[in-house]
Formats: C-alpha cells, sequence, structure tokens
C-alpha cells in the first residue's frame, strides 16, 4: 500500500511539474499574449451626402474584452461611434483591455442623391447666373465659383445675398422663392 501511495504521489508530482513546464508564460518575454488572440473589428457604416460631413462609422469588436475605439490618429474613446464624417477611407482600430489591438479600414462612402429644392436652385444658376461664374474651363476644368454641386452649397449665403435680398440677377419672386426654400430646408444638396 505504502509504494501505491509513493506511486501517486510521484505521479501527481511529475503531472504538476509537467504542466508548470509546458504553460507559456508571458512574465519572461516568450509569448504574445495578443498573438494568442482572434480579435475581430466589423464596422456599421452612414455614407455622407455630397458635399456633407454627416456620414458615420460605428465599430463592432469581438474576440476579448473591455474594448476602446480610435478613428484615424485620434485619442481612443469608450464610445465605438464616430459621426460627422466626410466621404473618404477611415483607418479604425480597437483595444482591449490587456493593450491588445487590431486596425482596419472602412470606407464612407458618398450618397448622391440630389434633391429637388437643391436641382431647382442649380437650375436657376444654371439659366439665370453670369456665365462666368458657373461654367467649366477648356477642357473641362472648373472656371467658376458654382462650377461644382458643392460650390453651390459652400456659396448658399452668397446666392441668398446677390439674387434673393438685392437685384441682381433679376429673379422673379417664384425664383427668388425656391432659393428660400432650399435654404430654410437646410441648404444641402440632399434638399
Amino acid at each position: 500500500m505504502k509504494s501505491i501511495k509513493s506511486l501517486f504521489l510521484l505521479s501527481a508530482l511529475s503531472a504538476v511539474v509537467l504542466v508548470s513546464c509546458s504553460k507559456s508564460s508571458d512574465d519572461d518575454g516568450t509569448t504574445d499574449k495578443c498573438a494568442l488572440k482572434n480579435m475581430k473589428l466589423t464596422a456599421s457604416i452612414v455614407n455622407a451626402a455630397t458635399c456633407s460631413s454627416n456620414g458615420s462609422v460605428v465599430l463592432h469588436a469581438k474576440g476579448s474584452s473591455g474594448f476602446t475605439y480610435q478613428l484615424g490618429s485620434s485619442a481612443f474613446q469608450a464610445d465605438s461611434t464616430f459621426s460627422q464624417l466626410a466621404a473618404g477611407t477611415y483607418t479604425c482600430t480597437i483595444k482591449d483591455a490587456e493593450g491588445c489591438s487590431k486596425s482596419e479600414t472602412f470606407i464612407v462612402g458618398e450618397n448622391p442623391f440630389k434633391g429637388s429644392l437643391f436641382t431647382a436652385v442649380s437650375s436657376l444658376i444654371d439659366t439665370k447666373c453670369n456665365q462666368a461664374c458657373h461654367t467649366s474651363g477648356s477642357g473641362g476644368a472648373p472656371k467658376g465659383i458654382f462650377a461644382s454641386d458643392c460650390g453651390v452649397v459652400s456659396r448658399k449665403s452668397l446666392i441668398v445675398e446677390k439674387s434673393v435680398n438685392s437685384s441682381m440677377g433679376s429673379l422673379t419672386n417664384s425664383e427668388k422663392t425656391k432659393i428660400t426654400d432650399w435654404i430654410a430646408a437646410g441648404g444641402t444638396i440632399n434638399n
């Protein structure tokens, strides 16, 4: 019986030694704790309207816990939502509680929808505005301040000042109403 107890004790000690010898350790720097993780980063994306910064990215992280989130080179934050984004390519990074990180690139697209109010104002500019302020130069290069849809949106105050509040452009009351309706709706391409 004594030899069975000795054999059992010797087996138990061997198992402890084998387990402790085969277990990797972060303390001695031999194991990369992050390499053993299978973190995943995905995103829900809302495209931005043309000439606007109203897109968004909501990051979704899996494979660990205690995540913080980063867009580009901004500071890490607890909130996974990034808003007021223009169309473009963004590098997003997640970092878990142990400092392990993963990055992915996401694209916020551009919503090309043009609203009827914007289309009416753009048409007015094309027909009523001095040709030098909105036509294209040779080879299609922009020449004037209204050469692009974004040029119209970015100069909406000028349009109101010169076309609605003054007699420049000699617009009818109906045409002026088209401009003020567009401005009242938000003055974007989507209105």
